[in-house]
């Protein structure tokens, strides 16, 4: 049975909700269905560095390639950055008297979505396009320790989980309040919301009673206000399958994973409703998959993470439409993960640069190179590192949610 990692500290969730794009060829390419010319885009990957410290992490991109995400100071802090072409990486700073911050998500009008705290206690919060930060009113549900969002929307919703043992994923607006999605649905048992679209529909992923051989397992839903839950199902409509959702776009596509229980591993998969499950290609040739999908745009782009038999590392990939892998960064063989697409095929996460080192990276199609990018295009080696949260991104247990995920890597970082 897989199980949501509890968080004791902050967690985070990564989505590109608000992002479409074209199909994407990364170093490969792809025939076009009526027999048309061969369609590539080739990827420079740019290190986009950090505020001072060691490792810094990539969380969302949105249309005009800003990106969010946080970072190590030079004093050892970590802080929410706001990274632009224009002006490199700006430290987003924190509510008054707090230590620490991170960026969740960004909007294509510039608002940042966050949290700020001092490690132990912490704070949803916005900054506007200016950098201004403001509290949000989000109060916990009863029982549980710490609210953190994920994601969120133009006209106000927030979505994200409550964490204390267990987790719950919630909804709130400024007009309705606090809503407890897992709570009314399928036994109310732990759950998370990972996304919610400009018009209000979130991606819910939880415990779920529907397995036959074991007492619980994972299911995945789309809710919105009006038409309640409505379940993904199932690949092949098999029982005994655990089905989580990391991404969910404004045209209603979902990705993420799937596991069977009579087979090894993870396996990434795009589900839409009108074609259900597509399974995502893997590196690996052989029974045992693992790989994972993170975000997804409109258009059916998909990018996350697979495990390269070549290297031994999780590796930062895309999918194109056709389902077919491709690798971001093909010379580099230490372990790196996307997390957002945007509109111009820009696509942002991280990787390791150092032994124990991470840095946020984006790479980006070569029609945007431009003369005033502040990063210079990575140079990248053939040498194997080793990093702290390496492990992390190889163990199904750290991403049944992004949150799990991101509160692994940090922890990981943390014990350096």
């Amino acid at each position: 049975m897989y199980r949501l990692t509890a968080v004791p500290f902050f967690a985070l969730l990564l989505c590109s909700c608000n992002a479409t794009d074209a199909a994407l060829g990364a170093g490969g390419s792809e025939k076009i269905p009526d027999g048309g010319a061969i369609k590539a885009t080739a990827l420079t990957r740019v290190d986009l560095g950090t505020l001072g410290g060691r490792s810094s992490y990539a969380a969302d991109i949105n249309g005009f390639n800003t990106v969010v995400g946080w970072s190590e100071t030079t004093g050892g802090a970590t802080r929410a950055f706001r990274w632009s072409d224009a002006q490199g990486m700006v430290d987003l700073g924190t509510l008054p008297g707090d230590q620490v911050s991170r960026a969740v998500a960004v909007l294509d009008g510039g608002q940042i979505l966050g949290v700020s705290g001092d490690g132990s206690r912490w704070t949803p919060v916005v900054w506007s396009a200016t950098g201004s930060i403001s509290a949000l009113p989000i109060s916990l549900i009863p029982g549980f320790t710490i609210a953190l969002p994920t994601d969120f929307n133009a006209r106000g919703d927030v979505v994200g989980s409550d964490a204390g043992g267990f987790q719950h994923g919630w909804i709130w607006s400024p007009s309705s309040g606090k809503y407890d999605l897992s709570a009314n649905i399928d036994g109310g048992y732990e759950g998370s919301a990972s996304g919610v679209s400009a018009s209000g529909l979130v991606l819910l992923t939880s415990m779920s009673n529907a397995c036959v051989r074991t007492a619980q397992c994972w299911r995945t839903y789309l809710w919105d206000q009006s038409a309640g839950y409505r379940s993904l199902g199932t690949p092949g409509n098999a029982a005994e399958v655990n089905v989580t959702g990391l991404a969910l776009s404004e045209t209603g596509t979902v990705a993420g994973w799937f596991a069977s229980g009579a087979a090894s591993g993870t396996t990434a998969y795009r589900w839409d409703a009108s074609k259900g499950f597509t399974l995502l290609d893997s590196y690996s040739t052989g029974s045992f998959r693992y790989g994972y999908a993170t975000a997804v745009n409109s258009n059916g782009t998909v990018v996350g993470a697979d495990l390269d038999p070549a290297s031994g590392s999780i590796v930062a990939s895309t999918w194109l439409a056709s389902g077919k892998i491709v690798k971001l960064s093909p010379e580099d063989p230490n372990p790196s993960v996307a997390v957002a697409v945007n509109n111009p095929g820009t696509i942002a996460g991280w990787a390791a640069v150092s032994n124990g080192v991470n840095h946020a990276v984006i790479w980006k199609p070569s029609s945007q190179a431009s003369a005033n990018v502040l990063r210079a295009p990575t140079t990248v080696t053939a040498v194997r590192v080793s990093t702290p949260s390496e492990p992390c991104l190889a163990d199904s247990r750290s991403i049944t949610s992004r949150q799990a995920l991101f509160a692994c890597v940090i922890k990981a970082d943390s014990k350096r």
